[in-house]
């Protein structure tokens, strides 16, 4: 069996056969018909790396036929759409290597926030980290337990932090609202804390008030321009002092997807990946996607 491409504008799942893994494909289908591409499903068998920079998936692919994983995993495609243009990829290859190769072109990658990796954890951390930090496209990890609906409730999540890197997961929080037919929470954390007269032991009197305004504005501002490309969502703020991991995951209980970037600016440290997207993959109970930053070159923090 010759050795597949990867299309544009498609949508690829991590295969693993794991309940995680079950979950992922069930919501990548999804996905692809809400996009309209094809669906890859790949399952990298974790024995050496082949996986190049190009196109190609790998140099080393088995028949699917033979892959009871990939069979079941057809079954679940087959069972929810049928019609679906699907292809099933057998590669000998570590996980993440693979995957991160295949978000080079895809329109988005899929996997489940945990599975059978043989990859050690303490050296490399998980297969779901090391594609969100390097992942070119979009990274949905999806986490959940076996009688969660895929769907979610209709209502998507997303951190804003202000800074222009954070602009492509905003396009992406709004583009899926649109399509979804969902309402769009913005949140916006902010924790300054003031050092002028602190080393001598005096107290801060400025107004809390007016810095909480002055951020609002902010989120104001940059929600403006989304709304009026997307102006059939309805749009929230949720605009507080306090620790963006808590109030994302508050915010994201039960929603249908949490859209974070791949790193921030200031008060929002690090969102995201940097330390706040991190603990938020660890801790999400429902689908996060990781939308890489503009800058996004630079090492992950």
């Amino acid at each position: 069996m010759r050795t597949h491409r990867i299309t544009q504008g498609s949508v690829v799942v991590g295969v693993d056969g794991s309940a995680c893994g079950e979950l992922a494909v069930r919501w990548a289908v999804k996905e692809a018909q809400r996009t309209q591409g094809p669906l890859h499903l790949v399952h990298a068998l974790e024995n050496e790396v082949v996986i190049s920079d190009k196109q190609q998936l790998g140099t080393k692919e088995t028949p699917a036929s033979s892959d009871p994983i990939l069979a079941a995993a057809m079954d679940t495609v087959r069972a929810m759409a049928p019609q679906l243009e699907t292809t099933a990829h057998s590669v000998t290859g570590f996980a993440p290597t693979t995957l991160i190769a295949a978000s080079k072109i895809a329109e988005t990658v899929v996997l489940g926030s945990h599975g059978r990796s043989a990859i050690p954890s303490a050296l490399l951390g998980s297969v779901s980290q090391q594609v969100a930090v390097h992942g070119q496209c979009p990274v949905v990890v999806v986490r959940g337990n076996d009688s969660q609906d895929v769907a979610g409730s209709g209502r998507v999540v997303v951190g804003v932090d202000g800074s222009e890197a954070s602009e492509p997961a905003l396009g992406y929080a709004f583009a899926y609202a649109a399509s979804t037919g969902s309402s769009l929470t913005a949140v916006h954390t902010w924790w300054w804390e003031p050092l002028e007269g602190a080393s001598l032991g005096e107290p801060w009197i400025g107004d809390w008030t007016e810095i909480a305004n002055q951020e609002s504005t902010l989120v104001s501002e940059v929600l403006t321009g989304w709304s009026e490309k997307y102006p059939d969502v309805p749009v929230h703020s949720h605009v507080v002092r306090g620790d963006p991991v808590v109030e994302l995951l508050d915010q994201a209980h039960g929603a249908s997807l949490l859209v974070v970037g791949s790193r921030g600016r200031g008060g929002f440290i690090g969102l995201l990946l940097g330390s706040v997207s991190r603990r938020i993959l660890k801790r999400a109970t429902g689908p996060v996607a990781v939308v890489r930053s503009l800058g996004g070159d630079h090492p992950a923090q």
